[in-house]
């Protein structure tokens, strides 16, 4: 159940800074996950118990990998597998807002948990998309309305590139930052993701905007940051100019061939 490689493996970095939508044959593939391992087992204390390895064969590595890092305990992330594999089942991915209210608190916390929400999850105000972005596991979301930004719940966030991107801008971008730490990855997919989509302020979308389903539009946003590279060449801080000389050089060559 992991994100799906675009021409060579990509990296951890590169995996955990991408999400896919999942294809016609996800959920199926979830649930035969779901049912190949064994059922979680009753401990001394009465919860449920699933090891780390089964969950992260019915999660993915991506889901998995981020749950350790925000110190998800296994209990949460094995109970959020259970509501993954309902809402599956039943038909409930298709109305997630309905589906969710009829979650458990604690199987609601859970799902807050998984997903590294601050604030309890008020069913009721959630849009369809941040609504069936809590159904899925990390390294899987949908963009409805194919604006370059996940709802999940009441929570916005950006991953690169955008699912609407055509596999030539995906292979090429994953060969540019192949080697990246996490960092200075996530530098450059803000500022892609911005010359794509433009910058929103107050409301407003500001800056040119390009279809991201374009390839034509990723050579256009890389020249444009090039250019303004050049512009600002004397303003900026020590050894910046020659590193996004190098990325995004790189990345017009790749796009180029």
């Amino acid at each position: 159940m992991d994100v799906r490689n675009v021409g060579a493996p990509i990296t951890t970095s590169q995996r955990l800074g991408y999400r896919e939508t999942p294809d016609s044959g996800f959920y199926a593939a979830y649930q035969a996950a779901f049912a190949a391992q064994s059922t979680p087992t009753q401990n001394s204390s009465g919860s449920s118990e699933t090891n780390s390895r089964s969950l992260a064969d019915i999660l993915g590595s991506t889901h998995s990998e981020l749950a350790a890092r925000r110190g998800v305990s296994t209990e949460s992330q094995a109970l959020y597998a259970e509501v993954l594999n309902k809402a599956y089942s039943s038909g409930g991915i298709e109305n997630a807002r309905a589906f969710l209210g009829t979650l458990s608190a604690k199987e609601l916390d859970a799902v807050r948990q998984n997903h590294c929400l601050a604030e309890r999850i008020d069913t009721g105000s959630l849009s369809d998309e941040g609504a069936q972005n809590l159904l899925l596991p990390e390294g899987y979301s949908v963009d409805l309305n194919h604006d370059g930004i996940d709802e999940v719940g009441a929570a916005r966030t950006m991953s690169f590139p955008p699912k609407d991107a055509p596999d030539a801008f995906k292979e090429a971008w994953f060969q540019a930052t192949a080697g990246m730490g996490m960092g200075e990855m996530m530098t450059y997919q803000l500022s892609m993701h911005i010359a794509i989509y433009g910058l929103e302020v107050d409301g407003k979308t500001m800056g040119t905007q390009y279809p991201p389903d374009k390839i034509d539009s990723y050579r256009q946003a890389v020249d444009n940051l090039l250019a303004t590279l050049e512009a600002n060449k004397g303003q900026l801080a020590d050894g910046q100019y020659e590193r996004d000389k190098t990325f995004y050089s790189k990345l017009q060559s790749l796009l180029a061939a």
